[in-house]
């Protein structure tokens, strides 16, 4: 039912920016996001993600975004705080973000880390402005990194309230129904007991890898939507459509070994290269931006439409390709680990000290 109601709506989630809150929670109910137990499990949540994004990219990226706070939380130390909000963000009570657009690209060199954290007795003064954060509404939560006077990474749950205010000042060309908004944070305590790790890089190397497998989710949905309106116009077009440099088998090849390669990767995310997520998930961007490319080359003036779904899934892969780590952030981290730098190493070398 949840699946009809999203198909029916996804034009208007696209074109007025309607947040499918709703829907969102219905699909809770039905235990998609409740199959994200143990890091055993992160392919079967990249599925799940891959079947709501190939009906709505908006509101597949809105389910990354849940799955990503339930990742934190599964891997984290914190017991208490695990027990506390894991169930509501399995039932959808509680729907939330991730915030780790900006210190992802701070830890890569490529801006500064908007949070600064200042301790005091049982937890941390929390001061910034978030610009990007995504699902979020007055009753959400987000994982959030802040800089502490040592310059060391705090990572905590941030609850939105007084002290965590969105501003709804963003507008976009697509994912407007995302939820994205700003957040201005201003004097937050972040108590200790929703601290996610006190071992903080450590848990970056243990999270890293799966959230950014995660994203795949939405690239395979988007992939997989964009092969069937290829394989509709070939019903009726297809000796014209043989002229395209574009072929549906070939692509739908690449689509394949795109699948075997992320489960594979899910499964073995306890003993993982690092190169091989940057890889992996570049290479996802990369058939997105072709098979979306292709759809409406394939579906021709039809696809020009003001209601026509290829062109929604066209801006819908163009953001597969900027959001964290885009293209070029994981150009950049994959030239890094090939030069024997990178994150995850320097993560490493700091855990060790």
């Amino acid at each position: 039912m949840a699946l009809q109601k999203l198909a029916k709506l996804a034009h208007l989630i696209d074109k007025e920016g309607i947040y499918p809150k709703e829907i969102l929670k219905q699909i809770a109910q039905n235990g998609d996001f409740a199959a994200l137990q143990s890091r055993a499990d992160l392919y079967q949540a990249i599925e799940n993600i891959a079947k709501i994004s190939k009906i709505c990219g908006t509101s597949g990226f809105c389910m990354w975004c849940q799955f990503a706070i339930i990742y934190y939380l599964i891997n984290s130390d914190n017991t208490e705080l695990k027990n506390e909000l894991l169930p509501k963000l399995y039932s959808g009570q509680i729907l939330g973000g991730t915030a780790l657009s900006n210190p992802m690209k701070a830890f890569a060199g490529i801006e500064k880390n908007h949070l600064k954290a200042t301790k005091v007795e049982g937890g941390y003064i929390i001061n910034g402005n978030l610009p990007w954060v995504s699902n979020i509404s007055e009753d959400s939560v987000f994982g959030a990194i802040a800089l502490d006077d040592d310059n060391t990474p705090v990572m905590g749950v941030i609850r939105v309230g007084d002290n965590a205010r969105l501003k709804s000042s963003i507008k976009y060309s697509a994912l407007e129904g995302s939820a994205t908004k700003s957040v201005v944070i201003k004097n937050y305590f972040l108590s200790n007991n929703d601290i996610l790790s006190q071992n903080i890089y450590e848990y970056l190397v243990r999270i890293t890898p799966g959230f950014i497998l995660l994203q795949t989710g939405i690239a395979a949905g988007i992939i997989k939507a964009s092969l069937e309106e290829i394989n509709k116009s070939n019903a009726s077009h297809a000796d014209i459509n043989s002229y395209l440099n574009f072929d549906f088998k070939s692509l739908q090849n690449e689509y394949i070994s795109l699948l075997n390669l992320v489960q594979n990767l899910a499964k073995n995310i306890d003993n993982i290269n690092p190169l091989d997520i940057l890889e992996a998930r570049l290479l996802g961007s990369n058939l997105t931006q072709k098979t979306t490319s292709a759809a409406v080359l394939f579906s021709g003036a039809r696809g020009y439409l003001e209601s026509s779904k290829v062109a929604r899934l066209q801006k819908e892969g163009n953001f597969v390709l900027i959001v964290t780590p885009s293209i070029k952030h994981l150009l950049k981290e994959i030239s890094e680990v090939k030069a024997g730098r990178g994150c995850i190493k320097s993560w490493k070398s700091k855990q060790a000290i």
